[in-house]
């Protein structure tokens, strides 16, 4: 008889036919692409050594302080039901039923302007934020920033009542003195009245401003955010004459150009704009359009790009000049005549300027340009003059008068109100915007001027550097505690109201105004709803039934604005761009970001925000000095090298991070970093660097003149980048719209198809298949699915320590993988989730059969029979199983128990558990379905990460409906198996990413 080998030859595990030679070789890190042994004994490691409670350095109590309320949420299982202290009732009111989750249309503010939110509640419990589909801003999604909100709701660190100079007051008391101190200004018109607020779109609180004006006409009503939109406004009056919004319909373009602009995750529209983007980036709908990026840092928008153009934040301007030379000169474009003269010595950079300009020309009215808000109002008001000449501005944008103060918001505000106050002519002080003494520019030595206000009000959500210094803390409600209003970019208004009655006596801004205003005695309620009674005129039960339509839709219908009409002043345009200094900087420069996490700081608390993994850098608890590999190479530095960075005689240490396609000379640092933790913490540990500390009031975002010190001790940062490695194996897939066209419709042959099989495999033919398809060409990388997968899932914050163990609990994370060459690399980022295998090879291993499948091809696990033997995890080939090393459910209060998913059961130490396509959601959609006896609407069923995708990457749904989407993905000639050599035959399809450069700029 023949060998057994012979007679039953098997698959041999090999690199699948075409993956060498075709595309360049994926790398995640400098190190792997280098080959560093280390990193190679790293991945060798399946499981970091040593799982003892408490971790290392950590005791128990700090590590729940540092965890904060995610580490809570993460705590006792949720089966038991809470007191119900903040909703009482006697008689069951008849929206609510125990067990039956409700949904609840809001909204908030994260830029000044609205975004609608949808969140769920359990028995009045908000547990999770949805995006409101009928909201234009949202679309139905959100960010990464709004998925974590809950965590702050149930923060038991947050300020509790009022308090004066430290010592508890009652409301009461706070309401009389403020309201006997308002009448004494009165009399004399205000003088001494100051207030402080951040930008917003509410007209109420517009309508109150107002009123206090009227009131006080002497007072000072400024508003201030430490990443003020200034130059975007004052761009827009250079070209217009007055402020305006610019939104456009990134759907519709065919040639972007991005000046420093990261309008896939910032703005007050990024949600809509990521959406449009990705609508016109998919190669099956004809012609897709092309994006430039232009910037010295990777931003989430430069990830994206067919082109990412790296240089020193300064040289943008230079740049956009000299594409408007170029258009003037070659393409000789109406409107642009006194710019033929236009010359820039810039021979480095001359074939980038002759294709972007060439593209922009040949697109014309489908070609826009747009620039980021840290740009100076000049490169502003060029992009509209190009815009106006291309013919964009009447195709593509819509102007709209702004919906918010358009004032200077910037840190000039800051430097006046210190001086005013140091010289005693503060009296009383009003402050609604987030830590204006954190945030300060230097020289601005606010903490000190306000110890010379009498009464200094602040409105804190946490105990801050600000609070130190005020008279009077308020304690901040929560936007799910409270009532108001607020409108979109295209003026669409919403209102905010209440899913829980505040945790910790929490106040609004309209109760702050209020007593300023003349109008002490109304709540938020009252000021909210009779502002809209007014405006529509009705009153009585017909203006009730139309409030709580408004309430149940999230909108007030007919209140979207058309848009305005403006003329660029091309005049004032080319007297700005005279004045331009023509030579480039030298030396290094120093380019501060908003923090993608923090922003301005204000979400330095959130657990959920500060262990998810950075973009691009893949950073977790920390921010970091980010440099290119040619400047760190030039300044002998390495990865984790500590420095010291020294600017205009201020300084600040922070470890190197060396990250591709960064531009040289250049050092970024994140801003919203640095601070203490607040609360009851026994150690307060410094997490990152406090950038506001080389932030100056002339140059808030980036300037020449940075020095860089070299010091002996090595710094530390938690990064993700190089868990879970893949051994530079096939996975995610990049190539150009010319390569994909050539080779459809055999495109990745053979990453899909069936594979050689010993055994006969089960048949799926009856019933539900549930599948998901992910669309790289679609995914931005933005990592809203991460935390919204966490607070679905109830998945546990692990500590910056255990994040650099490896050993972070992640369900879904989002691979970042580059290709090419250091300098110029191509990032691809790659959500990945467990695959749900037909032929799972963890299934196998399983002693106790603790992970099985199901008939409908889940890939399901049985947590009661999990001894935690960790060979599932060790035999899955796409690393997707997380083991519980600790316990993660420590005795937590009652308020931080309210945030469980209570339909997800809470895991316990020695456990392994992964993605479960959530099955909780399908079990409720069977549930429902089997109550009116019919079929699972497949379509309506969501994942959480489905649900929350601004771009639609990701689709959920079963293959045995074949005009599903998920199905339709699942034959799209670009899907392809993530390693189909080894026969799992995963449920998750990928579809490649395509990209459409430029061929006068292709290389590599």
């Amino acid at each position: 008889m023949p060998p057994l080998t012979d007679r039953y030859p098997l698959p041999v595990l090999q690199d699948p036919p075409g993956a060498g030679g075709e595309r360049p070789r994926t790398w995640r890190s400098l190190e792997e692409l280098q080959g560093s042994p280390e990193l190679a004994r790293a991945a060798e490691r399946e499981f970091p050594p040593g799982a003892a409670e408490p971790p290392r350095g950590l005791d128990r109590r700090r590590f729940l302080q540092l965890a904060g309320t995610t580490a809570a949420l993460a705590g006792l299982a949720a089966c038991r039901k809470p007191a119900e202290k903040v909703m009482p009732y006697t008689v069951q009111p008849p929206d609510v039923k125990p067990g039956i989750p409700n949904a609840y249309a809001t909204a908030w503010e994260p830029e000044g302007y609205a975004a609608g939110l949808v969140v769920t509640s359990w028995e009045g419990r908000p547990t999770k934020v949805e995006g409101n589909p009928d909201h234009p801003a949202s679309l139905g999604a959100t960010n990464h920033v709004a998925q974590a909100l809950l965590v702050d709701l149930y923060d038991t660190t947050r300020v509790r009542g009022v308090k004066q100079r430290g010592t508890p007051r009652a409301f009461k008391g706070y309401l009389q003195e403020q309201t006997e101190r308002a009448s004494r200004l009165e009399a004399n018109g205000g003088e001494g009245l100051w207030l402080l607020l951040e930008p917003s779109a509410s007209p109420t609180r517009r309508e109150l401003v107002e009123r206090i004006r009227q009131r006080f006409p002497r007072a000072r009503v400024e508003t201030y955010h430490a990443l003020s939109r200034d130059n975007v406004y004052e761009g827009a009056r250079l070209a217009f004459g007055r402020p305006l919004e610019t939104r456009v319909r990134y759907d519709e373009a065919r040639a972007v150009l991005a000046l420093d602009a990261d309008f896939l995750t910032q703005g007050p529209d990024a949600l809509r704009e990521a959406r449009e983007f990705s609508r016109a980036r998919l190669p099956e709908r004809g012609a897709m359009s092309r994006l430039y990026v232009v910037e010295a840092h990777h931003g989430v928008t430069g990830m994206n790009a067919d082109h990412h153009l790296r240089m020193k934040p300064s040289e943008v301007e230079r740049f956009v000049l000299a594409v408007l030379g170029e258009l003037a000169k070659t393409h000789g474009l109406g409107g642009l005549e006194r710019y033929r003269e236009l010359e820039l010595a810039w021979p480095e950079k001359a074939r980038e300027v002759r294709a972007v300009a060439g593209d922009l020309a040949r697109n014309g009215e489908r070609a826009v340009v747009v620039a980021g808000e840290r740009q100076p109002p000049r490169v502003h008001a060029v992009a509209h003059l190009l815009n106006a000449v291309l013919g964009s501005q009447n195709r593509l944008i819509t102007l709209y008068e702004p919906g918010v103060e358009a004032v200077r918001s910037g840190p000039e505000v800051l430097r006046e109100l210190s001086e005013a106050a140091s010289a005693g002519r503060v009296d009383t002080l009003v402050m609604t915007a987030f830590n204006p003494v954190y945030t300060a520019p230097v020289g601005v030595t606010l903490g000190a001027a306000l110890s010379a206000v009498p009464n200094a009000v602040y409105l804190a959500f946490r105990e801050d550097e600000t609070s130190k210094h005020s008279t009077w803390v308020l304690p901040a409600a929560h936007v799910m505690e409270s009532w108001g209003d607020t409108r979109a970019v295209d003026g669409t208004a919403s209102i905010l109201q209440p899913l829980i009655e505040p945790l910790f006596q929490g106040l609004t801004e309209l109760d702050v105004l209020s007593p300023f205003a003349g109008v002490a005695a109304q709540t938020p309620y009252q000021l909210v709803k009779s502002h809209w009674q007014r405006q529509t005129g009705a009153s009585g039960a017909a203006f009730d039934d139309t409030w709580d339509q408004w309430l149940a839709v999230g909108t007030i219908p007919g209140t979207q604005t058309q848009g305005t009409r403006a003329t660029v002043d091309a005049s004032a345009v080319e007297s700005s761009v005279r004045n331009f200094a023509r030579e480039p900087s030298q030396g290094l420069e120093l380019n501060l970001l908003p923090g993608y996490k923090m922003r301005d700081g204000r979400y330095f608390h959130n657990a959920w925000l500060q262990e998810m993994p950075d973009p691009l850098t893949m950073l977790s608890w920390s921010n970091a000095a980010l440099l290119s590999p040619a400047t760190a190479e030039r300044l002998s530095l390495k990865p984790r090298d500590k420095v010291k960075l020294t600017f205009r005689g201020r300084w600040v240490e922070a470890p190197v991070y060396v990250l591709p396609g960064h531009a040289d000379d250049t050092v970024s640092l994140e801003l919203g970093w640095g601070r203490e933790w607040s609360g009851d913490a026994d150690a307060p540990e410094v997490l990152g660097v406090n950038a506001y500390l080389l932030r100056h009031a002339d140059a808030p975002w980036f300037a020449d003149g940075l020095q860089v010190e070299k010091l002996d001790e090595r710094g530390r940062y938690a990064t993700s980048q190089d868990h879970w490695a893949m051994e530079g194996r096939e996975v995610a897939i990049q190539d150009t719209l010319g390569a994909f066209e050539k080779k459809r419709p055999e495109y990745l042959k053979h990453l899909k198809g069936p594979v050689e099989e010993l055994y006969e495999p089960f048949k799926y033919e009856e019933g539900y298949q549930w599948a998901m398809a992910v669309d790289l060409s679609r995914c931005i990388g933005c990592g809203a699915c991460v935390v919204a997968c966490q607070a679905e899932n109830n998945i546990p914050v692990v500590g910056r320590e255990q994040v650099e163990r490896g050993r972070e609990m992640y369900w879904l994370r989002v691979d970042r993988y580059f290709e090419g060459s250091p300098d110029e690399p191509r990032a691809i980022p790659q959500p990945m989730m467990c695959q749900h295998c037909e032929k799972a090879p963890c299934e196998y291993v399983c002693p106790v059969n603790a992970t099985v499948h199901s008939d409908e091809g889940l890939n399901e696990m049985v947590y009661n029979r999990c001894i935690g033997t960790r060979y599932c995890s060790n035999n899955c080939p796409y690393k997707v199983r997380r083991f519980n090393y600790l316990d993660y459910r420590p005795k937590v209060t009652e308020v931080e128990k309210l945030g469980f998913n209570p339909d997800v059961t809470v895991r316990m130490r020695g456990v392994m558990e992964k993605c479960t396509y959530c099955v909780q959601r399908i079990e409720r959609a069977r549930i429902e379905s089997r109550k009116e006896r019919r079929p699972i609407d497949t379509e309506a069923l969501q994942s959480a990460c489905e649900q929350v995708c601004p771009t639609e990457a990701i689709v959920f749904g079963s293959l045995h409906e074949k005009d599903s989407e998920v199905a339709r993905r699942h034959a799209d000639p670009r899907h392809y198996a993530v390693l189909h050599e080894l026969g799992t035959k995963p449920r998750t399809a990928y579809l490649a990413r395509i990209k459409n450069p430029n061929p006068e700029l292709e290389h590599g």
